[in-house]
């Protein structure tokens, strides 16, 4: 009985931390989407689609991510990055996720 507890914990505890790297990861391709579409030069589609590729070169195509990018009239270049999150390993069961990256754009200053 305690050795299934145990293992229980264990598991949650991989899960948890799988959670947590794929959001972060997630976060860090919006933010990188974000900065790339603040250069001289580039746009805001050029963004999202260096988050997705970046989410692409880290996942696969398995989290299915789809990325958004908008400028905003403050100058501020904002990534939306949408997947999704696996609840119960890799293969289970699946919620959504939003995350955000916001950079301003060199051009606006």
């Amino acid at each position: 009985m305690v050795a299934v507890l145990i293992i229980m914990s264990a598991l949650m505890i991989v899960q948890s931390a799988l959670i947590v790297h794929t959001r972060n990861t997630l976060v860090d391709a919006a933010v990188q989407g974000a900065h790339h579409a603040a250069r001289a030069g580039a746009s805001p589609q050029d963004g999202a689609a260096r988050a997705e590729h970046l989410i692409e070169e880290r996942f696969g195509d398995g989290l299915g991510a789809e990325a958004t990018a908008v400028q905003g009239e403050d100058g501020v270049i904002r990534v939306q990055v949408s997947a999704t999150l696996p609840l119960v390993g890799l293969l289970g069961p699946s919620g959504a996720m939003s995350v955000q990256g916001r950079a301003i754009d060199e051009e606006a200053w």
